[in-house]
């Protein structure tokens, strides 16, 4: 495998583990690197939106907004259907942008990273639970903890071209 795309496959993979854990925040890391790296394979496609800034700057306030409204009681689980089908379309948003910026098959990182994401909402969803009641901490501190690993995993995905 060429490291072009096990690069990219684990940018994929990488952004739709964090868009599990916060939806709109693959998207945003997903739009951030094209923006940083801009790509003609991107321009005439319908994935062209995700280098505009705009739409950069959209989608990193809707992935603070969330980051906030995550802590709010009364919020679905992250694992309803509902949920779990946003999840999955941003992660496969993610996903799919990076793959199409690279010169490759926009579909490949949709599926790459849907599944990373629907994967990753169960992981976390879980882990939050456990860590909550095993260590007595309340969950906004848990979902805090989970706000700065998924800014890192994000960051961390789009770091470099």
């Amino acid at each position: 495998m060429k490291k072009s795309i096990f690069s990219t496959l684990m940018r994929a993979v990488g952004l739709g583990i964090v868009s599990g854990m916060r939806s709109s925040m693959g998207p945003a890391f997903a739009s951030q690197y094209a923006n940083r790296y801009p790509s003609r394979q991107l321009k005439g496609t319908p994935l062209a939106f995700m280098q505009r800034e705009g739409v950069m700057r959209s989608l990193q306030t809707m992935a603070a907004g969330e980051m906030v409204v995550d802590k709010v009681h009364g919020i679905p689980d992250r694992i309803v259907p509902g949920s779990l089908a946003g999840r999955a379309a941003a992660g496969g948003l993610a996903g799919a942008t990076l793959y199409q910026s690279a010169g490759d098959k926009a579909w490949r990182g949709a599926l790459v990273g849907a599944v990373a994401a629907v994967a990753a909402s169960y992981v976390f969803f879980y882990l939050r639970r456990h860590a909550g009641k095993k260590f007595r901490m309340k969950d906004g501190f848990t979902g805090g903890v989970e706000d700065i690993l998924a800014v890192g995993i994000g960051a961390g995905a789009t770091a470099g071209k």
